[in-house]
Parts: C-alpha cells; structure tokens; sequence
C-alpha cells in the first residue's frame, strides 16, 4: 500500500472560489494528497438551480431546437467567475465553452445527453489543475465500465500507470468514464464518489478522503435528531447497510472498491478542516456502542398474499418473486408465515405495474385473498454491537410500544448486524427519535 491519499471534494466544496482556496490549503498542508476528484460545482445558496440540472436542461432544449440561452449562460458565468476570482486565465475554459455552444446550437444531435451533463466535472477539473499547477487526467476514456457498471480490470492498471508519479498531484473529474463501446457514460447522481473509490483502489491508495460540508457521519438523520452524535468510526458492512437504507453523505457503491483491499474512507469537511470526521474501515473487534447508527426511507408499499397450505405449494415464494422480477420490480424484503407471504416494494415504481402485479399473482397463484397496504417506512438500526449483547431487539421493541408506534413488518439477518423494522410513514420521525432515546444516552 503507498502512502498516497486520494482526496474527493463534493459539489458542495467547489462551489466557488472561496471553496477553491479552502482545497488549496488542504492539499498543500499535506504532501501525501496528491490524486484529486472533483464533482461540478454546487449550489451556493437553496434557491440556486444544480448546475447538473442545468446541463440537462439546456440537452433538452438544444435537442428540440429551443434556444439554450437561459441556462447556458447561467453555466457559463458559474465558471468564468470562479476563474476570474480565482485569478486564473479564462480562456481555461472559455474555448470549452464556445465550442460546446456551437455544436448543441448547429448539430446538437451529436452531443449526447451523458458528455454535456459530463462537462461540469471536466471543466471544474481542469480549473482546479490550472489553480493548484497540477496535472489534470480525464476520465475518459480511463476508466471503463460495463453495461452493468463493473468497472474492467484493465482499467485500474491503466488508471495506475496514469497516475503513477507520487511527486506529482493529479486532478481527475468524477462522474463519468467510457461504456463498452467507447462511449461516453455518466454514473448516477452522486458518482464522484465512485470514481475516487475506484482511484483509490487502482493505486493502492493509503487512505480515501472524501470531503464535504459535514464533519463526518451522524448517528441519524440531524433534521429528525437535532442533537444527533458523530460516528467516529463505522465499518464497511455497518456503512453499506446505513446507505442503503437513507443515510446520505456517501455513495453506497463507493464502499466496494475501497472494501476489496482494506484502504479506509474518512469523510472530512471542507469547511472545518481540522475536525477528525468518520472512518470507514474494517470491522473492529470490541465495539462499545450497542448500535451505530440509524437510518430509514419513506414510500414503500407491501404485497400480502394469504393462501391456505401455502407451504405445501412447492416453489410458491419462487413464482410470486418471478412476477415481481418480470415487471422489472426490485422488493426490499419478504417476510413470510406458513400461509402468507408480503413482499415490500418501492411504492413510486410498483404505482406504475401494480394492476399488473395483482393480476398475475391473481391468475398464478389463485390465493385465498390479496392486498396492497400503502405507506410504509423502513428503518433500519445497525450495528455490531447488537450480536453481543442481550435484549437489543427487547429495548428497541419497547421504545416503540412506549411511543404507541405499531410495528407492520420485522426484519432481522442471522448476522445481528442489523434490524429492520417496517411502521406507517405518519410513524416515521417519532420511531426514529423513540430508537435512538432507547440506545443514545
């Protein structure tokens, strides 16, 4: 493992130049830092429009021949204002600009949605290589992924001769990289994450630091739990499950790459540079806190199914899982009884097949009776310090009841590393506030 740290900085880290000056003095008070992601600038204020969002729109417009002066010239001022505070040459991305203009207002057709929205980080990048004297590295074609998102293993040995001079600092857009057939492809919402997970574990980076606008991660949700406690550590299972189930400060396909050679993940912030954050890392043995943390998601919806004898019916949950599948439906989970079984779907794409689903389980299944019940909200409460120690399940339980909070499903893995539990959305805040009550003295 090299002594290398790779470093991510969010949107919200770049937003302006006064965010680039706080960058600068964090890479240079440490000479370790030298391979730097970056997202696209970010919004300053909540009334201000994603620059993302703007790229997008502006496609959209070019696509059906409507004039993209709005929002394009809203991107282009983002840009030419951080280089002009910064003190830098504009035309380090006015040329960028002027050509990216003429071909969405002459042959937009060729422009795909993927590389426009993909210039937010491309033109951040090389705006912070110009400011910092480091060498920019793009993406693309760098890193290459499969249509499943797999990054290709010959990737991180070209990422790694690449980026191979540890006397040098790098400074590589997030995002995106290049698909099977060599085009170029975006990751989902959040994906700069997972190009600096990927840096990491392509040069066996000593540490992955990801810098936001918080000092690390939270025990729960500080809108719901004002006085939430920091996380100091978690490890990679423990994150996994949180993001999963709602916690938001990092991607949750991050992990992986990170995960398959033991490199750590410190979430840092930009703005409070001296604060230690959260470690992610390994499973450590002796943990002293019963849980780590909790995290939860609103709109879901349960399938209940009834069938007298349904346990003799071999292959019964099997066909019901088939349906779900064939409607291209993802379920969360599927607890079951000797003649029941309900499976819990995300209530926004089961609104668009429900009729369907109903009608084949229907038809399929011939069951006693079937039902919808609507509302949902999973929470889940995790860590490992649940397996090795009695009545976890008995004190989350009753600080429920206590709340008058009724509990619709229970989930709990032969692992102990977590429990699931699903309650009516109207529950959803005060069973949060009630489990960490019951653990967080």
């Amino acid at each position: 493992m090299s002594k290398r740290i790779v470093c991510k900085f969010g949107g919200s880290s770049v937003a302006d130049a006064e965010q680039f000056k706080k960058i600068k003095k964090i890479i240079t008070s440490d000479n370790k830092r030298g391979i730097i992601v970056v997202s696209a600038p970010g919004k300053r204020n909540p009334k201000e429009t994603k620059l993302t969002d703007l790229f997008y729109s502006a496609h959209d417009l070019a696509v059906k021949g409507v004039d993209i002066s709005g929002p394009w010239n809203v991107i282009r001022e983002r840009y030419l204002e951080i280089t002009k505070n910064l003190g830098l040459n504009s035309d380090t991305v006015t040329d960028d600009f002027a050509l990216l203009e003429k071909q969405l207002r002459e042959k937009p057709e060729e422009i795909t949605e993927d590389y426009l929205v993909s210039r937010g980080e491309f033109l951040c990048a090389k705006i912070m290589a110009e400011y910092l004297d480091a060498q920019f590295v793009d993406s693309y074609p760098l890193i290459k992924f499969d249509k499943r998102y797999r990054v290709l293993g010959q990737s991180y040995t070209d990422i790694n001769q690449a980026l191979s001079d540890e006397s040098k600092i790098y400074v590589v857009p997030g995002f995106y990289g290049s698909g099977t057939k060599g085009n170029l492809k975006t990751f989902t919402r959040g994906g700069s994450d997972i190009t600096g997970a990927i840096l990491a574990k392509a040069c066996d980076a000593h540490v992955y630091e990801n810098w936001t606008d918080v000092s690390g991660l939270l025990m729960a949700d500080p809108r719901i739990v004002a006085d939430a406690r920091p996380m100091s550590y978690v490890s990679y299972r423990e994150i996994r499950e949180l993001s999963y189930s709602g916690a938001s400060v990092l991607h949750d396909e991050a992990i992986a790459p990170c995960r398959d050679k033991d490199i750590k993940i410190n979430i840092r912030n930009t703005n409070r540079p001296d604060d230690a954050g959260t470690i992610i890392g390994p499973e450590v043995e002796g943990n002293k806190e019963i849980i780590t943390g909790i995290a939860g998601r609103t709109e879901f919806s349960m399938i209940h199914i009834e069938k007298s004898m349904m346990n003799k019916e071999r292959g019964f949950g099997r066909k019901v899982l088939s349906i779900i599948e064939n409607q291209n439906l993802s379920y969360e989970h599927s607890p079951t009884g000797i003649d029941s079984m309900s499976i819990v779907v995300d209530s926004k794409s089961f609104s668009d097949v429900e009729d369907n689903v109903l009608e084949d389980i229907r038809l399929e299944m011939n069951p006693d009776s079937i039902k919808v019940i609507e509302n949902l909200a999973l929470i889940a409460t995790v860590g490992h310090g649940m397996s090795h120690n009695v009545g976890v399940a008995a004190k989350l339980f009753t600080a429920l009841a206590d709340e008058k909070v009724n509990v619709r499903v229970i989930d709990q893995g032969s692992s102990e590393l977590n429990i699931i539990i699903g309650i009516d959305e109207n529950d959803y805040e005060k069973a949060i506030k009630a489990i960490y009550k019951a653990f967080v003295s």
